[in-house]
């Protein structure tokens, strides 16, 4: 097993290559040359015969004819997954031909589709005695059916048929195991390769398509331009643009491509109503694979006669103005990925321009003087959108250098403060007079409570930038919240508020960065500690399904209902009761609930004004 997974993590080293070269796969797999006598097969020898192919089709083709010519066996047949239907289907038959065979196999259904589910190999030793793998050769008295994987998906399912017991033996099936692993990683380079060629042509058939569009000002021949674009851009079978009447509440088709004259003036919708309706009431793009199930297509009818399954429908917009809704269909089952949602916005939003400008254009013949102006201000937005932009970016950089600069130039500096006060305060320097070391002490508590602030921006600025990394690992919870309580005993010592804890040993270990869940932790307990002047604070965790629920209930000052909205937001101070007493930067809430939130949780808080507070956040059991 372990070498398997070595030749398994080779090639997964290569995948930033193309393609994979013969020597690469021959230095990978030389190791595997089959010791069976009966079965002569080498792993190398396939690994030199496909290396180059990037056709998956090629590539199945060539592996098949090799497993008939090496592996002993009279039939071979490959499925491959179509994630999008949940089934296998484009069965390929090698050797002895089977006329019957299904051309789809849904997962879970016949043995084809069991061992694509389960993903485990399935070895039939006496084949007369399992009905259920038909249609067979002829003479065949065993069967081996495995998936075939990379990296854990599921790229199709391989049958071997053999009329020699030999053939599948034990040591056969553990080479031919081997041989499947390298045909995983070999068709999951190819397609990989044939997604990023199929990306590159599209963007390149899409720029193409936007300069044409842009160039187009006549209304009619632009709606046809926008909805064949969007057709070939997205190779889809049917595509049509919508105009939207917001008196009438009705979007109706005005340009369609695929389909005729006919079947588009079906195609009609209303506001809130289908997914276009409510693609065009959000401004907001939508997608479903299959329109015959989904409740957001119940007006989609005429579509579905058409033939059309999957559907992506975005809106045409310029600026806040909306244009219309254009929308692709495609005839098989098909998940529309995000970079093809990219793809039909960014054509939307050349539409949306090139419509605008076919509009001014005909106004041009009542209006010369006012579509002058007009396009002056078009190029000034635009002037101060590129000015826009390129401010962002000059922003990020600056923030960044900002994060780097406070990190290196400003921690490390008030650190040497802090420690050099307490070593004066000691007494490390010389003799100090009780009110030298009160004003030290000043001194000390301010750097520490500018630290924390610091430490604070710094945390939050990390997170939004995306740059904030969890440290995870098997964390026990007991250990974790006992160091919690018994630092809320030190901060609740001179004030006669009563502890209590909830929690027992049989909380579960969580997956988590114990540092920072020990920071939010302490800074709910810290918070119930400054607001809290009598009564109780009680610490509190408890499992609830897949995951624990922690909190913090005091019986302090509380909060007003309007207030508690502005407990998440950065630098926002609640006023109450304790506030000149109990200050805070007004970040130590929001960055706690983004630690949660990074961890897969989230944090939420529940107050009554004169009675008291209680803060939870959930973990997920992993």
């Amino acid at each position: 097993m372990g070498t398997r997974t070595g030749i398994l993590g080779r090639l997964g080293a290569l995948f930033g290559r193309q393609t994979l070269s013969a020597a690469d796969l021959a230095r990978m797999t030389g190791q595997y040359h089959s010791p069976i006598s009966e079965l002569p097969i080498s792993v190398t020898d396939l690994a030199l015969r496909l290396a180059g192919q990037s056709d998956p089709q090629q590539l199945l083709r060539q592996t098949g004819e090799w497993l008939i010519e090496r592996a002993a066996v009279e039939c071979v047949v490959i499925y491959l997954h179509e994630p999008a239907a949940n089934r296998l289907a484009k069965p390929l038959c090698f050797g002895a031909q089977l006329p019957d065979l299904p051309a789809t196999v849904k997962l879970g259904y016949s043995l084809y589709g069991e061992v694509g589910m389960g993903r485990k190999a399935y070895y039939i030793e006496i084949i007369s005695r399992e009905k259920r793998l038909t249609p067979l050769p002829p003479n065949i008295q065993s069967a081996y059916l495995l998936p075939l994987l990379y990296e854990n998906n599921l790229l199709g399912v391989l049958g071997l048929y053999a009329a020699r017991p030999t053939a599948l033996s034990e040591p056969a099936r553990a080479a031919i195991d081997r041989v499947a692993a390298l045909i995983g990683a070999t068709l999951s380079t190819a397609y990989r390769l044939n997604e990023s060629q199929q990306a590159i042509g599209r963007f390149s058939r899409f720029q193409r398509l936007a300069q044409d569009l842009t160039a187009r000002l006549s209304s009619d021949e632009l709606l046809r331009n926008i909805v064949e674009a969007a057709r070939e851009t997205l190779d889809a079978q049917m595509s049509i643009l919508l105009d939207v009447n917001f008196e009438s509440g009705e979007l109706r088709p005005i340009a369609w491509a695929g389909i005729d004259h006919a079947t588009a003036q079906l195609i009609r919708s209303r506001l809130k109503e289908d997914l276009k309706g409510l693609v065009a009431w959000a401004r907001l793009p939508a997608r479903t694979p299959d329109m015959r199930a989904d409740q957001r297509t119940s007006l989609a009818t005429q579509a579905i006669a058409a033939g059309m399954v999957s559907e992506l429908a975005v809106p045409v917009l310029y600026y806040d103005e909306l244009y219309g809704i254009l929308a692709v269909e495609t005839n098989t089952y098909r998940n529309f990925t995000d970079e093809e949602v990219d793809l039909l916005q960014a054509l939307a939003a050349h539409a949306g321009i090139a419509l605008r400008n076919a509009r001014l254009f005909e106004e041009l013949e009542e209006r010369n003087s006012e579509l002058q102006k007009a396009n002056a201000a078009l190029e000034i937005s635009r002037q101060q959108a590129e000015n826009a932009r390129a401010a962002a970016v000059q922003a990020d950089r600056l923030k960044t250098e900002f994060i780097n600069n406070m990190s290196h130039e400003l921690r490390t500096p008030l650190n040497a403060v802090i420690n050099f006060t307490r070593l004066v305060a000691d007494g490390h320097a010389g003799a100090v007079t009780d009110q030298q070391r009160n004003y030290l002490a000043y001194v000390h508590d301010g750097g520490q409570h500018l630290l924390g602030l610091i430490n604070d921006i710094l945390d939050l600025a990390k997170i939004e930038a995306g740059k904030m990394e969890l440290r995870r690992e098997p964390t026990p919870l007991e250990p974790l919240l006992k160091g919690v309580l018994s630092t809320l005993i030190g901060l609740t010592k001179d004030k006669g508020i009563a502890l209590h804890r909830e929690f027992d040993e049989s909380l579960p270990s969580l997956n988590i960065d114990g540092r920072r869940i020990r920071q939010v932790l302490l800074n709910l307990i810290s918070n119930a500690a400054k607001f809290t002047a009598e009564g109780s604070i009680t610490l509190r965790a408890v499992q609830q399904g897949g995951q624990v629920i922690f909190s913090v209930r005091d019986t302090g000052v509380g909060i007003k209902p309007e207030d508690l909205p502005k407990v998440f937001e950065e630098f926002k101070q609640i006023d109450n009761a304790l506030q000149q007493t109990a200050s805070g930067s007004g970040l130590g809430m929001p960055i706690s609930r983004r630690f949660v939130q990074l961890h897969g949780g989230d944090m939420w808080i529940e107050s009554q004004l004169g009675v008291g507070t209680t803060v939870s956040f959930s973990l997920p059991i992993l």
